[in-house]
């Protein structure tokens, strides 16, 4: 690289920084926070571009972060190191959010915490899986556990691993959960169907089946709190 070029480049990589740490990303343009992010995994490369070509293919900042890395890969310019990183800051983000929620003895007794916890604990994942949550007889947390994970649509709720689950944490209640993350956060048919199993496995056990929650996206909805289905839960 012609020196010049070199110290320019550097020196908008350091003006970008500096940027960020006197304000935020709350001034950056969503290509322009993409464009920094890219510094980390191209060093020697200008990455302006490179973020306008990934928004552009895939229509927005979140579409850049839910593609997967093989998606990623086709883009010119983006390696393997490049896609990883990109797919690593919604897995990290979610992953902080779930050790946020868990910071103060976490006690999921509001449906307001249940669904700020659930939102917090799918976020990143763009297929459907199915969470258990075992709790104390105070509900607060003790374990989590994803018992199955599908497809963009579906995902099995197994009975028998979910009460496994319940069983050996030694927890007297439970909280199932699972996102819907290309539906809207209500239950199907097939999910009514499986929660009247699952309350009537879980009775029999003298467990506490406190709630059945949905999440799509920000959004959650829960059971328990609808009349129709209150008498699921304990």
């Amino acid at each position: 690289m012609d020196e010049n070029k070199k110290h320019s480049h550097q020196g908008h990589r350091d003006r970008m920084r500096n940027r960020f740490e006197a304000k935020g990303l709350t001034a950056f343009e969503d290509h322009e926070a993409l464009e920094m992010l890219l510094f980390y995994a191209i060093p020697q490369r200008d990455t302006n571009q490179l973020a306008h070509d990934l928004i552009d293919e895939f229509g927005s900042l979140a579409g850049v972060f839910d593609a997967p890395v093989s998606a990623l890969e086709n883009v010119k310019g983006i390696g393997r190191n490049a896609a990883v990183l990109i797919k690593l800051i919604p897995e990290i983000y979610a992953k902080y959010q779930y050790s946020k929620s868990r910071a103060d003895d976490c006690a999921l007794d509001s449906i307001e915490k249940a669904g700020s916890f659930f939102v917090s604990r799918f976020s990143g994942y763009n297929r459907e899986v199915v969470i258990v949550c075992c709790l104390d007889n105070r509900l607060r947390v003790k374990k989590t556990f994803v018992v199955s994970e599908g497809d963009i649509s579906s995902a099995e709720i197994d009975i028998k691993k979910i009460v496994s689950c319940v069983v050996n944490t030694n927890s007297t209640s439970v909280i199932i959960a699972h996102n819907h993350p290309a539906g809207v956060a209500a239950p199907s048919g097939k999910d009514i169907e499986a929660m009247r199993a699952m309350s009537n496995t879980l009775h029999k056990l003298n467990i506490r089946f406190v709630d059945s929650v949905i999440v799509s996206g920000d959004d959650y909805y829960s059971m328990a709190t609808k009349g129709k289905y209150t008498y699921l839960f304990d």
